[in-house]
């Protein structure tokens, strides 16, 4: 079984308004899965400045499900 990774960013840590690699660092996976999470509008505060996306950090943190797979 392969060992899991520890947390490299906590959620305290991130800025007010986040960038989507700030994102994918916090929550361990592609940059690219957070960016189709963005374009499909289910990543909570995911909002789109010219052609990047950006996300505020306080509704992702309220709309963030804990545990859930």
């Amino acid at each position: 079984m392969p060992r899991v990774k520890p947390a490299t960013m906590k959620l305290e840590d991130l800025p007010d308004t986040a960038t989507v690699e700030e994102i994918a660092l916090f929550e361990r996976v592609d940059v690219r899965t957070i960016r189709k999470a963005c374009s499909a509008g289910t990543l909570p505060g995911a909002y789109q400045r010219g052609r990047s996306w950006r996300v505020d950090v306080a509704d992702y943190r309220a709309g963030r499900r804990v545990g859930v797979a």
